[in-house]
């Protein structure tokens, strides 16, 4: 089984294209959970990033 290349630079452009070749490496099955994960848990965990940059800029 090839290894995962997850060497890409940091960053959102880094980041982003780790995502996507971690994304079309996984079966059809498992890409319809991690959506369904997504759509389920995605708005709370975007809401605590913003509440813990807003508190992290208050300091």
């Amino acid at each position: 089984m090839p290894r995962l290349k997850l060497t890409r630079r940091l960053g959102p452009v880094g980041a982003v294209l780790t995502a996507w070749d971690i994304w079309r490496r996984l079966p059809p099955k498992q890409r319809k959970w991690v959506a369904q994960q997504a759509r389920k848990h995605g708005p709370r965990l975007a809401k605590q990033a913003l509440d813990a940059q807003m508190n992290r800029r208050r300091r």
